[in-house]
């Protein structure tokens, strides 16, 4: 139900465009873009897992540097056991935590974002858009109806109608827009370092799956799965990935574990695995997350000091500051050169009480608050704490604008013009923030 909803908030923005952008300008799209972006912000759940987050950051970024894109790409993860990936105007790209689930290797979730990056690139929504003629009121009526019916079986069928009827008009990719997107993908997929067979290889998987209708046609298109393979296939003799995927496999474990179908008998399994073979690092890994999310912090930290796993050290940090033992996931944690290591060492710091390294590791990481907004309050918190208001005030009113707060952000930005004083260097680049939200 939450799921309907949540594709009715989309397409109620995209069919409440007006008019006059059927011909879209690159800043009308940024617009409009942002305007969807902040209505999915405020009705669905956005993945919050500084792991899955900070990581996808960086597949996104190499992605990015080598694709042709007219704007910078915003990715979010939603918190959602739907298998979904789908652009917005503007250089907007959401994938769900489902999908990431569903993918095996670092390079199927690559070729799934980088086809997204292609129908921006060759910015098929809006070339869509503009061969709209016309808005349909009756659909969108329903768009509105279906939000605020009470009845939730009426809801869900007005939901279900409009959305299909909806989409059909305005998503819904063209076969040729579908097939330029896999071959722009896959070339800039193997640009990156992952090869061009990754789209392949996901559409391989969602052939494979029994629950295919499940899947949103019109969001994720993919109706002639062996035809696209085919053609995939045929512009790649081999996949040569030469970037570093080893922590992938711990993300995999990471997302199935903690963001898990409600209700799944997902643990059981997992620790019965690390039972039979607790050799394997993929399994302890599982299972010190099972035993901690579970209050048994214990048992978790020994396992995952046990881990037979380059990556042990930032596995086993987060444990101990979850745990509390903050002077021991210091010890831990202090030599790690990866930014996941570093928050986590950042989190320690604080709860030791030593705020000023807590603050200066937080500000290594600035890079990283747009995928991870979390660093930013976290740096609001601490400034205030150690008496730097106006530094305090401005991280929060930067956050609140990362989640789409603009209300609260322009009161947190407010104050810290006014601790910083009106002519400081630190007010005047606020005050141009402040100015921008006013357009």
């Amino acid at each position: 139900m939450k799921r309907k909803f949540f594709f009715a908030v989309i397409i109620l923005c995209l069919l409440s465009l007006p008019c006059k952008l059927l011909g879209l300008s690159l800043e009308e799209e940024r617009k409009y873009g942002r305007e969807i972006y902040l209505e999915i912000a405020r009705s669905a759940t956005i993945n919050n897992d500084p792991y899955i987050s900070i990581y996808l950051h960086v597949v996104k970024g190499r992605l990015e540097n080598v694709a042709n894109l007219p704007f910078p790409i915003v990715l979010t993860i939603i918190e959602s056991q739907s298998v979904d990936a789908f652009a917005t105007p503007g250089g907007y790209v959401y994938i769900t935590t489902g999908l990431i689930g569903l993918c095996d290797k670092e390079e199927e979730l690559a070729g799934v974002l980088a086809h997204e990056f292609a129908h921006i690139g060759r910015r098929h929504i809006a070339k869509r858009m503009e061969k709209q003629k016309y808005i349909n009121v009756g659909m969108l009526a329903s768009m509105l109806l279906g939000m605020w019916v009470g009845d939730p079986k009426a809801k869900e069928t007005i939901l279900t109608t409009g959305i299909a009827s909806a989409l059909a008009l305005s998503l819904k990719y063209s076969r040729e827009d579908e097939d330029e997107a896999d071959r722009i993908g896959s070339f800039t997929a193997d640009r990156a370092g992952y090869g061009g067979l990754g789209t392949a290889e996901f559409l391989k998987k969602l052939r494979a799956t029994s629950d295919n209708k499940s899947l949103p046609q019109y969001l994720l298109t993919h109706p002639y799965h062996d035809e696209r393979i085919i053609v995939i296939e045929g512009l790649w003799q081999e996949n040569r990935v030469t970037v570093n995927t080893a922590f992938f496999p711990y993300i995999l474990v990471r997302t199935k574990v903690l963001h898990k179908q409600p209700g799944a008998n997902v643990d059981e399994v997992w620790v019965n695995r690390y039972l039979k073979d607790k050799h394997d690092p993929l399994s302890a890994y599982a299972a010190s997350l099972i035993y901690s999310s579970k209050g048994n912090v214990n048992e978790s930290i020994l396992i995952a000091a046990g881990m037979n796993s380059p990556f042990k050290n930032i596995f086993l940090g987060e444990v101990l500051v979850n745990a509390r033992k903050f002077e021991d996931a210091i010890g831990v944690l202090k030599d790690g050169q990866d930014p996941i290591s570093n928050y986590f060492l950042a989190r320690a710091y604080e709860g030791y009480g030593d705020r000023e390294r807590a603050a200066n590791t937080l500000k290594e990481l600035l890079q990283y608050s747009k995928a991870y907004p979390e660093i930013l309050y976290r740096l609001g918190m601490l400034s205030g704490r150690m008496g730097r208001e106006g530094e305090g005030y401005e991280y929060l009113g930067r956050y609140y604008l990362e989640v789409g707060r603009y209300e609260t952000a322009k009161n947190y930005l407010e104050k810290a013009v006014s601790k910083y004083g009106i002519n400081s260097k630190e007010a005047k680049e606020i005050l141009k923030v402040l100015d921008s939200l006013k357009k």
